[in-house]
């Protein structure tokens, strides 16, 4: 496929993304976009190709196309979502197969298999590192329903402090942010 090509077909899966995509307090259209430029910056950061940048830009955005508040499975049932949608965009079955398993590596607790699922698993939760930390974990905290802010703090401290980023690419960008923000939550009226 053309670059051309791979565009026009990525603006479609945008358009598919922002027709079902929840509008939820944290998943919603922002994040899916969030995901989306993080893990193309941290594709081409890390080398990859061309081909595999298409296929991670896809999976970001539809990664979280299913998120049903308190389900197990919503990266199951976005990987399922995707398939028929991606058949009529003239996607192969192996893209397909690949864009699956990436949606896949994005469920908690991670585990990847390889770099690009390395790649989609560093870009879901990029905002760890970021100063906009505070504000879309509060977004999260809304969406999950947790009142006790001091309890909702004291998860996120244990969160960040177990959490460690797969590429160098995003160790290198979002560790010490990673660090800034439990000393931030550490050292003030949110602990």
């Amino acid at each position: 496929m053309s670059p051309g090509h791979y565009f026009k077909t990525l603006r479609q899966v945008c358009s598919l993304m922002k027709a079902y995509m929840p509008n939820h307090e944290y998943h919603n259209q922002r994040h899916a976009k969030d995901v989306f430029y993080t893990a193309n910056k941290l594709a081409k950061m890390e080398g990859m190709s061309y081909e595999d940048r298409f296929a991670l830009a896809t999976a970001a955005l539809l990664h979280d196309v299913v998120f049903v508040k308190g389900a197990k499975d919503n990266e199951e049932k976005s990987a399922e979502f995707a398939k028929p949608y991606l058949v009529k965009l003239g996607y192969t079955s192996g893209q397909i197969e690949k864009i699956s398993e990436l949606i896949l590596a994005t469920k908690i607790p991670t585990s990847p298999r390889n770099k690009l699922e390395m790649i989609i698993c560093d870009a879901d939760v990029d905002n760890l590192g970021r100063e906009d930390f505070l504000k879309r974990g509060e977004e999260v905290r809304q969406e999950l329903g947790i009142a006790d802010k001091k309890k909702w703090y004291d998860i996120q401290v244990k969160f960040l402090q177990s959490h460690k980023y797969y590429t160098t690419t995003a160790q290198k960008l979002r560790n010490t942010g990673v660090r800034n923000n439990i000393e931030t939550i550490t050292c003030s009226d949110y602990a």
